[in-house]
């Protein structure tokens, strides 16, 4: 197969226009451009032969062929290695373009590094925040990202996601998943949020047992003399993809 994407890259090489090729294949200037466009096929061998002439190269190379010749003077044994490590360096080329293509189709979110949401006990939370940039595969509307620890609401959301969070004040919906910060404690959570009239009742989607019996994430009340405040809705939360681990 003619490598059209040569003929441009060797004619730079040897200094030459695509007029002075055309001229000294004795051609018209406008086939030869056709020829390196790939728009039209050089078809006579003796031509392509003279234009590797032209432009200080072999018809091999222009061919994409230029291996084939080695090959053929190797021994069985080094033509089953060449084959070998062709097929090796065929396989990681696959793999690069698919992590080229995965990680353009990344999307880039900003995640706090130095607080996190407990879906648990509580963690800290500060309006002095700064980030490290996580990446997810979907596109989601959001403020800011902040690390879940703990497994009080799972199966939803999990210690190690990122909880994306959609700045308001209030909860939408009685139960809504809300992260919220104590601001008395210094705790921040995130939780199924109600708003009431003595404060904020907190509610866990895990549902599991203690070896007494009783549930091992029970609901929380933060009265508002405690100064609790929302920080805003969970609108989606994931496992961050370590593109540097793709494969």
């Amino acid at each position: 197969m003619v490598s059209y994407s040569r003929f441009r890259k060797v004619r730079k090489k040897a200094n030459l226009t695509q007029k002075q090729v055309a001229d000294k294949l004795g051609i018209k200037y406008q086939v030869y451009q056709r020829w390196e466009s790939g728009n039209v096929l050089v078809r006579d061998p003796e031509m392509l032969e003279k234009l590797a002439f032209v432009l200080g190269t072999t018809v091999e190379y222009l061919t994409n062929t230029e291996i084939l010749p080695i090959y053929q003077q190797l021994s069985e044994s080094r033509q089953a290695n060449t084959i070998s490590f062709a097929t090796e360096q065929l396989e990681e080329q696959k793999q690069d373009n698919k992590i080229i293509q995965i990680k353009n189709s990344l999307i880039p979110y900003e995640v706090a590094t130095e607080q996190a949401l407990s879906a648990g006990l509580g963690e800290g939370y500060t309006d002095n925040i700064e980030t490290t940039t996580f990446y997810w595969d979907k596109q989601v509307d959001y403020d800011i990202g902040i690390p879940i620890k703990g497994d009080s609401m799972e199966p939803d959301y999990q210690s190690g996601q990122i909880a994306l969070i959609k700045y308001q004040s209030c909860s939408d919906y009685d139960g809504q998943v809300c992260a919220v910060d104590n601001i008395s404690v210094g705790n921040a959570f995130i939780k199924c949020v109600t708003c009431q009239e003595d404060g904020i009742l907190l509610e866990s989607l895990n549902v599991e047992l203690n070896q007494y019996g009783e549930r091992k994430f029970p609901d929380k009340k933060i009265s508002w003399e405690e100064n609790p405040r929302i920080i805003g809705k969970v609108v989606a939360a994931f496992t961050p993809i370590e593109i540097n681990n793709i494969f």
